[in-house]
């Protein structure tokens, strides 16, 4: 492991983990420069490689080498995007992914202490057909870190795109518990969708549970695509019957534009999301590199919540049904920003359509809806105290959906105004931190959130600040508590969060005000029932008393 040793002796003294962070060896070949960079903050290590990375969203770091006739390559270092199966290895114990082709196999390997990924225990020799758990270690190759800089851009992203795809299938056959997964016979799904012969693949923008979402054109045009795999038909057909619907379309909801099959690399096609690309990335990735001063805090927050109460509308509008949908994913890794400055919900993978007032067409997709089901939720940080607690109300299970929709988006109102100088006494706002990393760190389990959440009912820090930004009651705090209330019965909607918002934005800003906005029970929506609703908020705080 002299490799370790030596990027150790590279790192300034400055350069030390941080407690609950996970610090790790950060490099991307030429053909997929960016793809990992957003899931950490780079470290000022020297002029060239190696660079170190802080990891934002996890305690995992991995590493991916090319084994080829003439030795291992370097292709990737960085930071995981989530903690899973092998993040416990306190070493990089590569194992082989994929033969992207004739003569080369990729290895990769996930490993949790710091720097863990600077080198690879060991890897087999060229051209042998055994594991590499059943060799001896022998030494690395030469300076990997230079072989790495002569990687072909345009082999390598193909060779690369291949070895993902292969890795989230192959997580997800150990996650089945080894049980082949396999379309359901009969689905019939790559007869009924359409080749995109004109799509691209250009570089991976995020890895999530079964999917892989890249970076492409569709016929010259930059769009992003939701690549399946073949076995996960199914999830690819629900998430394309809700993009479908003929009244989901809305400035503040991802646009879609074409499912067909198709995929990088070499292996077979599966089925295909193609979406509108939102270059400025997540919510998420966007507040952990910029700060925003009020007013574009305000049209973070009011157009994500315009979005969310769109969701959950259940309407008909010149001839076409949309039936109230509940997200149930809701995290600020699933919000992107448009080019504007707004908010755009993505990721319906989880979401569901709810029983409504008026009667569906028959056309309307049908849905499993056992507890189970309903039950079912996505990223646990986010989660409901009522879910994690699986007290959902399964008797109103349609309007405990929207409310625990309401509590997430409770939390990324506070993700998206912790990052707003003009909140904070001297206008310099701390670092970025996701809800609860700062009581429970970047990997909280279930249990923990639980015990924090449910039992203690304790929620993001409010700011001593943010109680002088806006004039009582209706200001951030009381809106804030009213989103993430312990009764869900208690909670606003989120027409009344966006009517709220809107009572907050200075006049100049262009947002909908109290006079264009519709009628919300004003009433319901206020802090107290039968207090005035406050007057708009005119200004930064003032911290002169």
């Amino acid at each position: 492991m002299l490799g370790t040793l030596r990027f150790w002796m590279f790192l300034p003294t400055a350069v030390q983990c941080p407690p609950g962070h996970r610090m790790c060896v950060f490099f991307e070949g030429p053909g997929v420069q960016g793809s990992t960079r957003a899931l950490g903050e780079l470290l000022d290590a020297g002029p060239g490689p190696p660079r170190g990375i802080r990891c934002l969203f996890s305690l995992c770091c991995f590493g991916i080498w090319n084994l080829t006739q003439d030795g291992a390559q370097l292709e990737m270092q960085g930071c995981r995007d989530s903690d899973e199966l092998g993040c416990e290895s306190p070493r990089c114990e590569p194992a082989r992914r994929a033969h992207p082709s004739p003569g080369s196999t990729l290895f990769t390997c996930s490993c949790g202490t710091d720097f863990c990924n600077a080198n690879y225990s060991h890897l087999p020799p060229p051209g042998t057909s055994r594991t590499p758990d059943s060799l001896g270690p022998q030494s690395p190759p030469g300076d990997s870190f230079l072989v790495a800089v002569s990687l072909l851009g345009t082999v390598l992203l193909l060779m690369l795109s291949g070895g993902i795809l292969a890795l989230r299938q192959w997580k997800a056959f150990r996650a089945s518990g080894g049980q082949q997964l396999e379309p359901e016979p009969g689905s019939g799904w790559s007869q009924e969708l359409p080749e995109l012969q004109e799509l691209c693949f250009s570089q991976v923008l995020q890895e999530g549970g079964h999917t892989v979402v890249w970076a492409g054109h569709l016929q010259g045009e930059p769009v992003a695509i939701k690549a399946f795999p073949p076995w996960a038909a199914p999830q690819f057909q629900a998430e394309k019957a809700l993009y479908e619907l003929s009244g989901l379309q809305h400035d503040n909801i991802v646009r879609f534009i074409a499912a067909g099959r198709g995929g990088p690399g070499p292996l077979p096609p599966g089925p295909l999301l193609v979406l509108q690309l939102y270059p400025k990335g997540s919510l998420r990735h966007f507040l952990a590199q910029h700060t925003c001063d009020w007013g574009h805090s305000l049209k973070l927050a009011l157009s994500l919540t315009r979005g969310l109460a769109f969701l959950h509308e259940e309407s008909w509008r010149d001839g076409h049904y949309k039936p109230g949908i509940a997200h149930r994913d809701l995290g600020s890794h699933n919000v992107l920003v448009r080019d504007d400055g707004s908010c755009a919900i993505g990721d319906l993978g989880l979401a569901l359509a709810l029983p409504g007032l008026t009667q569906p067409p028959t056309w309307l997709p049908a849905q499993p809806r056992g507890p189970a089901t309903i039950m079912e939720a996505g990223t646990q940080r986010y989660m409901a105290p009522e879910i994690l607690d699986k007290t959902l109300d399964l008797q109103d299970w349609g309007m405990a959906l929207r409310r625990a929709d309401v509590y997430s988006l409770s939390l990324l109102l506070w993700e998206t105004l912790s990052r707003c100088p003009d909140l904070w006494p001297d206008h310099r706002p701390p670092p970025f931190q996701l809800a609860y990393e700062a009581e429970l760190g970047s990997s909280p389990t279930t249990c923990e959130l639980w015990a924090l959440a449910v039992a203690e009912r304790r929620r993001p820090r409010i700011p001593p600040s943010w109680y002088r930004a806006t004039m009582d009651p209706g200001g951030l705090p009381e809106l804030l508590e009213d989103c993430w209330d312990s009764d869900p019965e208690a909670r606003l909607t989120a027409d009344c969060v966006q009517l709220r918002l809107a009572r907050l934005s200075p006049p100049e800003s262009g947002e909908a005000s109290l006079d264009v906005l519709p009628s919300l029970c004003p009433q319901a929506c206020s802090a107290n029932p039968g207090v005035a609703a406050p007057p708009p908020w005119h200004g930064p705080p003032s911290d002169s008393r």
